[in-house]
């Protein structure tokens, strides 16, 4: 009688080498995570964010007011035998407002959190992005009006909107308005935005002033992240080099 030999399943044959192959790459991850590189992008990758909740809420509402220039769409909203549809789209028109307004202070925050928190000690930096505030914000009445609005909402009540129709010879362009009575009533306004708001006649255009304000924070933002990369440069060079050849080793291994 003789012996019958087992052979070993080919999986399971090529399970040990990759079973080996395991702990070296997790530690090469780890690593690779506690990087000066890796933190840099990390940081990077942290003002995208603060700047996403600001500028996502802001594309919800000129998505609304895009969507309102089909008139297959703002037809039926603005017709005058129903007028439960256009309360309807004062009310989201108010919502989204009140959303872009919050963001933008969480913006503000969050931003000046995070430079005092990983820059404190870089004062050149710190100085660079003072300045860059200041020079873009500081003296912009626009930017004051939102921030004043916000307190507006807080203190007082969602603004009066109201829905703008221009019409032209083929065409109907239609925006949201603030009313200049209702928000003149506040007492709380400075001399100068109450100047500012008496000066945009009846009513203030508020989604031009909003999409203002937000191409000039992404402008900021977009200076910050690239100076973060100026700064980490020789981190972040040699990070992404080894990154990639721990990826092309971890198809080796895997198969992928």
């Amino acid at each position: 009688m003789t012996e019958t030999s087992i052979q070993p399943d080919p999986a399971d044959e090529q399970t040990a080498p990759v079973e080996a192959e395991r702990p070296s790459l997790l530690d090469w991850q780890k690593r690779l995570d506690a990087s000066p590189g890796c933190r840099a992008i990390a940081l990077g990758d942290r003002v995208k964010r603060i700047g996403y909740v600001f500028q996502g809420n802001v594309a919800q509402y000129k998505s609304l007011v895009a969507e309102l220039q089909n008139p297959v769409v703002s037809g039926p909203i603005l017709d005058v035998r129903n007028p439960e549809a256009h309360d309807r789209l004062l009310s989201e028109a108010e919502r989204l407002l009140h959303n872009v307004l919050m963001a933008m202070s969480t913006r503000v925050d969050q931003q000046r959190c995070f430079m005092e928190e990983h820059f404190q000690d870089d004062s050149a930096l710190m100085n660079e992005y003072r300045s860059k505030v200041a020079s873009m914000f500081k003296g912009d009445v626009e930017a004051k009006f939102l921030k004043g609005l916000r307190n507006y909402i807080t203190h007082a009540q969602l603004p009066v909107a109201q829905s703008r129709q221009t019409f032209g010879q083929e065409s109907c362009e239609i925006t949201f308005i603030l009313p200049a009575e209702p928000l003149l009533a506040w007492s709380r306004w400075s001399g100068e935005l109450r100047t500012w708001i008496a000066g945009q006649g009846d009513a203030t255009v508020i989604v031009d002033v909003v999409d203002a304000y937000a191409r000039k924070a992404g402008e900021l933002d977009k200076w910050l992240f690239d100076r973060i990369a100026l700064k980490y440069r020789a981190d972040i060079g040699p990070y992404l080099r080894e990154y990639a050849e721990f990826d092309r080793e971890v198809a080796r291994v895997f198969g992928a």
